[in-house]
């Protein structure tokens, strides 16, 4: 079985009981674990499932401004797996962990119903972005576009050819780990959250944590999204603020520092997408060709079926 490349400035050796490193700076430090029963979509494979685990980790250190160091794997998997899923899921960390400049250090192994896989990672930072912060009047702004993932899940479940931009954006997504850093270096942003749970639902807790609603006045949809959503007659509103799991950084800018933030992008070949503004009235609106509609919370929500 093809191993972990082991990174130098790590104390204790592979296999041992712990990891041992040094470290300066600020910690940033986040978990995140992929249930296969609720997380993986149909046609995804072991690699794609271990890529995705290690991204979706990832995504909340950039949100933070951080940059990923190591990363902590620990899986608990089906009895029924075979040993080459197994290795393709490793492989799928593993790369993704190295696209982000982040190395596997240990984990855990052991047995469930379901494969599980939670990813713990370990980054720095030099100056870091909270969810607090956002003050009414501050600008709206997204790292990316949205409705990719509403398209490419919707072309998998109902047996639909979709462009291949589409379906690589639910089994190879992105961190926008880079644009992460650029902003909190910027000095100018006052919140920031990765939309995993989708914009709408993102759009809501920065809400609620700050006491504010936004109004957006652009509709953030991918060009490919819109195309797939006009020729199967989907809502292309639902598309952006429903989709999830994009992991699009979603941020507020203080007043004045538009062009400061945009130069920070731009250094790092990202661009700056304005889609609104905060407002004191809470609520989040759109403002779509000459409408005012009125956005409901229908976001990913952990135990809200129980509820």
């Amino acid at each position: 079985m093809k191993k972990f490349s082991w990174p130098q400035d790590v104390v204790l050796p592979p296999g041992d009981d712990a990891s041992g490193l040094w470290f300066n700076g600020l910690l940033i430090t986040s978990v995140d674990m992929l249930v296969w029963s609720t997380d993986v979509p149909p046609g995804m494979n072991h690699y794609q499932a271990g890529w995705k685990a290690v991204v979706s980790a990832i995504s909340d250190v950039a949100s933070k401004g951080g940059q990923s160091r190591y990363i902590l794997l620990s899986l608990a998997l089906n009895p029924h797996t075979e040993l080459e899923q197994f290795e393709q899921l490793l492989e799928g960390a593993e790369k993704a962990s190295h696209e982000y400049g982040a190395k596997v250090i240990g984990g855990d192994l052991n047995e469930a119903d379901t494969t599980c896989i939670s990813v713990t990672v370990l980054g720095c930072a030099k100056n870091v972005m909270s969810r607090a912060g956002v003050k009414p009047g501050d600008t709206l702004a997204v790292t990316g576009l949205f409705g990719k993932t509403f398209a490419g899940l919707h072309a998998v479940m109902n047996n639909v050819k979709a462009d291949p931009g589409l379906l690589e954006a639910i089994y190879l997504p992105r961190a926008r780990m880079r644009e992460g850093i650029a902003l909190a270096s910027s000095g100018g942003v006052s919140a920031c959250i990765d939309s995993s749970d989708g914009l709408g639902e993102s759009l809501y807790l920065l809400a609620e944590t700050n006491n504010v609603g936004f109004v957006v006045d652009r509709l953030p949809i991918d060009p490919l999204a819109e195309k797939y959503c006009v020729d199967n007659w989907l809502n292309r509103v639902d598309a952006v603020f429903y989709g999830g799991e994009e992991y699009e950084l979603v941020y507020t800018v203080k007043k004045g520092w538009e062009n400061i933030v945009e130069n920070a992008l731009s250094r790092v070949g990202a661009s700056f997408i304005r889609i609104g503004r905060a407002t004191a009235m809470q609520g989040v609106q759109l403002l779509d060709q000459g409408r005012v509609v009125e956005i409901s919370r229908k976001g990913w929500q952990h135990f809200q079926r129980r509820r």
